[in-house]
C-alpha cells in the first residue's frame, strides 16, 4: 500500500529546497547509466537513421549499484521531421515528414537536472492519479531555458521542447536479474520513459522562442514517484553537478554522494576516512562513456573526467596505479580521496535524510 493518502502529502514539502544550491539524489536512478554520448560535439542528441527492419536496435546494458548487478535497456524515441526536397526546377519544393529515432544524449542529461531542480520549488509538485500515486509538476519552458542559462547551458525553446519529447518517448528499462531458475528471469524495476505524460500547451498566435511561456505538464516515472514519496532521495550539489562539463564526470559525483559512507570522523578530512577506489574499466562500463578506437584515448577521457573532480574541489587527491604491459598503459586504478567540502556536504546531507525520516 502506498504511503501517501493525500494530495498535500508531507513527502512533497520535504522535497523542497530553497537552497537553489543544492539538487536531489535518486541513486539507483541516477546511477543508471541511461544517456548515449555518441559524439562529442557538446551534447548532441544521439540521432539514428531507421535500420533494414525499419527500427533502430535497443542499446542494452550491465550495471552495478551497491554491490548488485543490473541490466539496463535504453529503447530510442521516435520523432518527426518536416524536411524541404528539390524536386527540380519545374517545381517548388515539396515539404516532407519523415521519422527518425534518437535517444537521449548529454543535452537531455541536462535538461533532466533542470527539470529535477525546478521541481524542489515551493508547491511545484502535486499528486494525481486514481490512487493519487502519481508525482507530477507544471512548468513553462521560458523557466527551463532561464535556468539553463543561470547555470552556463544555453538552448533555444526548440531544442529545449525537443529534449523534454525525447525523454517523454524513450523508453528505459532496469531489471535485476534472477537469483536461480526460481527467480527465472527476474522482475523489471523500472519499465518506462523519464517522463510517461507529457503535455506542452500550444499558443497558436506565438511562434519560435516568443512562445516560451507556454505551459508543460509532466509526470515522473514510477521508479522516481516512489522515490519521492517514499523519501529515498538525498541532497547533493546542483553547483557542482552543472559546473562538471563531462557526463563522466557528473556520473563520478553521483557515484561518490551515493555510495560514500562518512564514517563519522570529528573532522572533515579525518586521516580515518577511507578513500574510494575504482577501476577505470568501472567507470567506463557503469558511466555509459564513450569509448574510443585506440584505448589510450578512452583512458584519457577517464583520467580527465576524474581530475576535473579535483579541480572542482570535489576531491582532495587521486593517485593513478598504471596496469602496464611494457610501455603500453592498459588499465588505470583511481585512488580517490574526498575534499573536506565534499565530506561537509554527506554530512549535511545525512542530516537532512534524518530530518525527514523523523
Amino acid at each position: 500500500m502506498s504511503k501517501v493518502t493525500t494530495p498535500n502529502a508531507l513527502q512533497l514539502v520535504l522535497f523542497e529546497l530553497e537552497d537553489r544550491s543544492q539538487s536531489h539524489l535518486i541513486a539507483l536512478y541516477d546511477l543508471a547509466p541511461r544517456y548515449v554520448f555518441a559524439s562529442r560535439d557538446g551534447g548532441r542528441s544521439a540521432e539514428t537513421a531507421p535500420a533494414k527492419g525499419n527500427f533502430v536496435a535497443s542499446i542494452k546494458r550491465e550495471f552495478a549499484y551497491r554491490g548488485s548487478t543490473f541490466n539496463l535497456t535504453i529503447q530510442p524515441a521516435r520523432l518527426t521531421r518536416v524536411v524541404t526536397r528539390d524536386q527540380g526546377a519545374a517545381q517548388a519544393d515539396s515539404p516532407t515528414e519523415i521519422e527518425y529515432e534518437v535517444f537521449p544524449a548529454e543535452r537531455e542529461q541536462v535538461v533532466e537536472h533542470v527539470v529535477r531542480r525546478l521541481a524542489m520549488d515551493r508547491s511545484r509538485l502535486s499528486l494525481g492519479g486514481e490512487n493519487r500515486d502519481k508525482v507530477q509538476m507544471r512548468f513553462t519552458l521560458y523557466e527551463i531555458q532561464r535556468e539553463l542559462r543561470a547555470v552556463g547551458h544555453t538552448l533555444s525553446i526548440r531544442d529545449i521542447r525537443e529534449s523534454l519529447t525525447i525523454l517523454a518517448r524513450s523508453r528505459i528499462i532496469i531489471a535485476k536479474p534472477g537469483d536461480g531458475a526460481k527467480k527465472g528471469r527476474g522482475a523489471n524495476l523500472l519499465e518506462s520513459t523519464a517522463f510517461p505524460v507529457l503535455a506542452i500547451r500550444s499558443r497558436p498566435d506565438l511562434v519560435g522562442d516568443e512562445g516560451s511561456d507556454e505551459e508543460t505538464h509532466l509526470q515522473f516515472n514510477p521508479l522516481v514517484s516512489s522515490a519521492i514519496r517514499n523519501l529515498e532521495f538525498k541532497p547533493v550539489s546542483y553547483q557542482w553537478l552543472m559546473r562538471l562539463k563531462s557526463p563522466v564526470s557528473r556520473w563520478l559525483y553521483n557515484r561518490l554522494s551515493a555510495e560514500y559512507d562518512y564514517s563519522g570522523a570529528d573532522a572533515p578530512g579525518d586521516l580515518g576516512v577511507k578513500a574510494m577506489t575504482l577501476s577505470a574499466d568501472e567507470i567506463i562500463k557503469n558511466s555509459g562513456m564513450n569509448v574510443w578506437s585506440r584505448r589510450r584515448d578512452t583512458l584519457r577521457a577517464v583520467s580527465s573526467a576524474v581530475d576535473a573532480l579535483v579541480e572542482e574541489g570535489i576531491l582532495t587527491s587521486v593517485e593513478k596505479l598504471y596496469d602496464k604491459i611494457g610501455a603500453r598503459i592498459e588499465g588505470i586504478t583511481y585512488v580517490m580521496l574526498p575534499s573536506a567540502k565534499f565530506l561537509a556536504q554527506v554530512r549535511k546531507a545525512q542530516a537532512v535524510e534524518r530530518a525527514n525520516a523523523a
